[in-house]
Parts: structure tokens; C-alpha cells; sequence
């Protein structure tokens, strides 16, 4: 026999045999029979915990005293941090963590080159610290080091059972200018701290990962309340500047009032400027997109004290369709309460109502930047 030939036979008798022997052993062991115990048994009682409290979180699991005879055998025993370490959440643009471990230092690098990039920084510190309700104390204006007082901070964890945790921390904050002139670094160096999980005293060590994470969540907490203050401003600035409204077409090449602007911003202040022209509105739906608003006739007294021209519609109900335009401008299509679209003619009387006076009366009034 050609002893390749054999050697190949032989091996498929042993790949037979072995699946054969797996079939059998996968039956045995899928065979069940008689009762299933489990089912019988009793739930034992919940876990006692005696007086320690059941805190969702806490910076160290406390490990028990080893015995001598754990000793003995050589186990080791050692608090450790069960938490994740604490990571920049960079929620302003252009700020970064230094890598460096030897210290707790962030980098910005948003501020324009004719400002003052250390004074920006110093400002939203000391900002954060009183809107903290803290002492804070400069040590030194260059390079500027701020002591900042006790910071306090609480937080609520959980749903059906909620753990409240209370901060207590004094950092000293350092701000200094990189030397390219185009960056400032901000160093954190918490001095003191301790924390409260419903009144119980969390065990801190200000160590190695411990503490960074402790001057990290300050950081996170001082970034946020910057990036809220931030839309804030932003949000105040685009409601004190109109919208900048022309004649135009919609993708159905009906004559509309195109704004440049965007539709969430195009919606905010809609309104107002509907309420001027003695639009009253009656229903809106935001996901649609239309306003529904009932014209109310005006005498010309009415609309020379808000400096608009006459508008000539009759009295009745109006929708108002807001549509997302190629590049970011909206569209403003003027429809009846049929919803057919109003004549070009009425829609170019309505634009040239306000056209000549919208300026003025924007700068006049503050009917059209107040909602409703």
C-alpha cells in the first residue's frame, strides 16, 4: 500500500471517530432528569450592612485588616480607588490636558492674538469662583496665582434611592502664557478636600491618581460653567440683532421671504415680529415647522406708532410655513387657511410693510426681540 495513502486513511478514521465521541458526550450532556433542586430553594434574607451606609460613590473601597494567618499565607490587603479615573471633558474649543502627571494643567488655545490671553483665563476663573460663592485671594500677578478660598459642591447620584455627595476643596490656581504668546496654561494644586456621601466621611488620600481626578472635576466644573455662560451670551447677542429678511423664492419657486439665518434661530424670533405686524398666534408646531396666527386689522394709528406701513389683509387666520434652505437660510412661505399660498402681490406688500421701517423700529421697540 502506498504509505501516503495510509497515513491519509488512518487520519480520517481518527476525525470519525473523534466527532462520533463528541456526538455522544454532547447528548450525555444535554440528558436531564429527575427534579431541579434549585427551584426548591429559599431566598435567604437581603444583605445586612449594619451602620456602614450603601453609597453609590465613594473615592476608596475600604479593605478590611488582614489577619495573621491572611498574612501568613502572604495576601495583602490595600485601599484602593474603584472609580474610573476622572477625564477633561473639553466642552470649549482648543482646550487640551497636559500629558505631563507630575501636575494638573490645562491648556487654552481659542482666545484671539489682540487679546489679553492671561487676563481671559484669569477672568473666567475668578467668575467661576464667585459664582461659587468662594473667598478667592491673588498671591501674585505675574505670573498670577490665585488661592481660591473654600469651593463647595454638591451633587445628587441615583433614582429611586438618591446619595447626595458634598465637596469641600481649597485649590491654588497658576496661569501663565506659553511662549509662543498664542496658548495659557491653567495649573490646579487642591491643598485641601473632603467629601460627604449623605453625611458620611469618604476617605480621601490627596495621592497620585486620587488627587488628579479631585482637581480634574474642578476643572470639568469650571469648563461647564463656562460653555453655559458662553451660549448664554450667544443667545442674548442673536436676540438683540433682527433678522435680516429679503424677497425671494422657496425650493417650490413661490415667492417667500428668504432669512438669512438659520431656522431654529429664524423660529425664536418669528414671533415678535409677527405679533408687530398684528399677527396673534393661535397654534405652531415646531417639528412642521408653521406658525398659525390670526391677522387683526389695525387703524393707521396703529401702524405709524410702530412704524410699519399699512398691511391690507383681511382679518382672518394665516399660516406661516418655515422651510431649511441649501447653506443655512430659511425660507418664509405665506399661506391662507386653506393653506394655498398667498398671491405674490400680497406677499411683496407684507415683506414692504416693514422693509423701510424694520431698522427703526427694531431699534425703537422692544416688542419684536421679547417673545411672546
Amino acid at each position: 500500500m502506498n504509505r501516503q495513502k495510509a497515513l491519509t486513511q488512518i487520519a480520517s478514521v481518527v476525525i470519525l471517530a473523534t466527532v462520533v465521541t463528541g456526538c455522544t458526550r454532547f447528548e450525555k450532556r444535554t440528558q436531564a432528569s429527575g427534579e431541579f433542586d434549585y427551584q426548591n430553594v429559599e431566598l435567604k434574607d437581603k444583605f445586612d450592612h449594619g451602620d456602614i451606609p450603601q453609597i453609590e460613590q465613594r473615592s476608596v473601597f475600604d479593605i478590611k485588616p488582614l489577619t495573621e494567618d491572611q498574612q501568613t499565607l502572604g495576601l495583602m490587603g490595600e485601599d484602593v480607588d474603584v472609580r474610573p479615573p476622572a477625564q477633561l471633558m473639553p466642552v470649549l474649543e482648543g482646550v487640551i490636558l497636559d500629558s505631563g502627571k507630575s501636575q494638573t494643567k490645562v491648556w487654552f488655545n481659542t482666545f484671539k492674538a489682540d487679546t489679553d490671553h492671561s487676563k481671559k483665563v484669569e477672568d473666567l476663573v475668578l467668575q467661576f469662583l464667585a459664582y461659587k460663592n468662594a473667598t478667592p485671594t491673588i498671591q501674585s500677578e505675574s505670573p498670577i496665582i490665585i488661592d481660591s478660598g473654600l469651593v463647595k459642591s454638591e451633587r445628587t447620584y441615583g433614582s429611586l434611592s438618591k446619595s447626595t455627595v458634598l465637596e469641600e476643596g481649597q485649590y491654588q490656581l497658576k496661569i501663565a502664557t506659553a511662549p509662543d504668546n498664542h496658548s495659557v496654561s491653567l495649573t490646579v494644586d487642591v491643598q485641601s478636600y473632603q467629601e460627604k456621601n449623605d453625611d458620611y466621611q469618604v476617605q480621601n488620600t490627596l495621592q497620585a491618581r486620587a488627587k488628579r481626578n479631585v482637581e480634574i472635576r474642578f476643572i470639568n466644573e469650571m469648563l461647564q460653567f463656562a460653555n453655559i455662560k458662553q451660549q448664554l451670551e450667544a443667545i442674548q447677542a442673536t436676540d438683540n440683532s433682527p433678522l435680516p429678511i429679503k424677497l425671494g423664492f422657496d425650493d417650490n419657486h413661490q415667492t417667500a421671504w428668504i432669512v438669512d439665518a438659520e431656522f431654529l434661530e429664524t423660529w425664536a424670533k418669528l414671533p415678535s415680529l409677527l405679533n408687530l405686524m398684528s399677527f396673534k398666534l393661535v397654534d405652531s408646531d415646531k417639528n412642521l415647522g408653521y406658525f398659525l396666527a390670526r391677522f387683526v386689522e389695525q387703524d393707521t394709528e396703529y401702524w405709524q406708532e410702530n412704524k410699519l406701513n399699512p398691511i391690507t389683509l383681511e382679518g382672518g387666520e394665516y399660516f406661516i410655513q418655515l422651510g431649511e434652505l441649501v447653506g443655512g437660510d430659511t425660507s418664509i412661505t405665506w399661506l391662507d387657511e386653506d393653506k394655498k399660498p398667498l398671491t405674490n402681490q400680497q406677499v411683496t406688500e407684507l415683506y414692504l410693510s416693514i422693509t423701510d421701517n424694520v431698522r427703526s423700529v427694531i431699534l425703537d421697540k422692544d416688542s419684536q426681540t421679547k417673545p411672546l
